[in-house]
């Protein structure tokens, strides 16, 4: 499948060693690379040497470093908006792109915010999305949530009637791929898009890699389950942590990743007097030892409590890992039980002791294992290859096509 208008993404960060987003953002671009797309990338400074290094023929345009942009970073109050900064200077490079080719659709990538602001160009076709945002703790942990996250749902809804009156960059986008459901569809509304703008879509597809290796098989009793990625707290590493207290088989928990919130999961792990059955690996090399090293575990724990999408899950779902996820968020839209273990976050008590459960049940059950693995597998195969996503994707282009113009003039005439 070749994309025949030149597409242009707009995102702050792009590579495989920046997290999810930056993850997506260097998957799509890979694949429209391979597969012959005119496209350019508008991206971050911190963002080149990867790009450099992996795309060496790709056009490349870089938003430098600011003043305000550093004292924003530096804020820890200010550095959730960082990205309206860099979307804010990148207008410049989306002025410069359009003047020689009009016809180009813009792609404003990630992040999956449906709040924050992206300054598009008026006078170009703007794509926004996949967004997944509007996700907070379940009601039954609210009491663990972040001062910062209370903020940001307590003040939601204003902050988007705000956006709408004050900066209305909902409005100029032709389609808005949506993939959070009905939850991030109210927010959007909120901010002045309209319904017939938005387009439901898988939010990100997996690398190449886990869809050509093969099924894990699940043989015997394995006592070993694993997580990866950003220790920060809606992560919930620290529900498997306290649910080592209840297993009752020799459990073994390895943590890849790093973050702030590492330093409080070690503690907590000495503290409940589990810290022999968890192991902090820090970050995994590369994808391909990630896909390695999944078939030597039993499960996948992904207990997060506000995660909007969970590339993670996928993955897993490909390799061919069971999954335990609360049936909350993201996980709950991408599996159902048979295809993962999805627990319902009734308390943080009942989530701790279910979890244990699972690992206890998974750990002895290689038939079970293998059950969901393969149910996983045919979801994957069928949902989550990023030809099937950008697939989906580029339906928002070729609806562009022809009916931008037509529905700009509606759209004005409404408003």
């Amino acid at each position: 499948m070749k994309l025949v208008r030149k597409i242009v993404i707009v995102t702050p960060n792009i590579s495989e060693q920046m997290g999810g987003e930056a993850i997506k953002a260097y998957q799509f671009l890979r694949h429209l690379h391979l597969s012959g797309a005119d496209v350019t990338v508008i991206t971050h400074r911190r963002s080149a040497p990867v790009l450099e290094n992996d795309f060496p023929d790709v056009d490349v345009r870089i938003v430098e470093d600011s003043l305000d942009q550093v004292a924003v970073w530096n804020s820890v109050a200010l550095r959730p908006i960082i990205a309206s900064f860099f979307f804010f200077y990148a207008r410049r490079v989306v002025k410069e792109i359009l003047a020689r080719h009009p016809d180009a659709v813009f792609h404003y990538l990630c992040p999956v915010s449906p709040i924050l602001p992206r300054f598009p160009v008026k006078a170009a076709t703007n794509v926004l999305g996949p967004l997944t945002g509007n996700i907070y703790y379940p009601p039954a942990f609210r009491d663990a949530e972040p001062a910062k996250d209370k903020f940001r749902r307590s003040f939601h809804y204003l902050a988007q009637r705000l956006s709408r009156a004050l900066v209305g960059d909902k409005k100029v986008f032709w389609r808005v791929l949506v993939s959070g459901g009905e939850r991030t569809r109210r927010s959007l509304s909120w901010a002045g898009c309209a319904d017939d703008a938005m387009q439901d879509v898988i939010d990100s597809g997996i690398s190449d890699e886990f869809d050509a290796h093969p099924l894990i098989r699940h043989e015997g009793v394995n006592t070993r389950f694993m997580t990866s990625g950003r220790l920060v707290p809606h992560k919930g590493v620290q529900l498997t942590i306290e649910a080592l207290q209840h297993v009752t088989k020799p459990i073994v928990f390895d943590v890849y990743g790093d973050g702030y919130y590492g330093p409080e999961l070690k503690a907590l792990a000495e503290r409940l007097g589990v810290a022999d059955k968890v192991r902090f690996l820090g970050w995994m090399e590369s994808h391909d030892a990630l896909i390695a090293r999944m078939a030597d575990y039993r499960g996948y724990m992904v207990p997060s409590l506000a995660e909007a999408n969970g590339i993670v899950v996928q993955e897993a779902m490909m390799a061919g890992l069971p999954a335990v996820c609360l049936k909350w968020g993201g996980p709950a839209m991408l599996a159902n039980d048979q295809e993962a273990v999805l627990i319902e976050p009734r308390s943080r008590d009942y989530v701790v002791r279910e979890l244990a459960a699972a690992m206890d049940a998974l750990a002895g059950d290689p038939v079970r294992a293998n059950a969901i693995a393969a149910n996983a597998r045919r979801v994957a195969e069928r949902r989550f290859t990023w030809d099937d996503v950008v697939r989906e994707w580029q339906r928002a282009y070729d609806l562009l096509g022809a009916s931008a113009p037509v529905e700009r003039i509606a759209r004005e005439a409404r408003a």
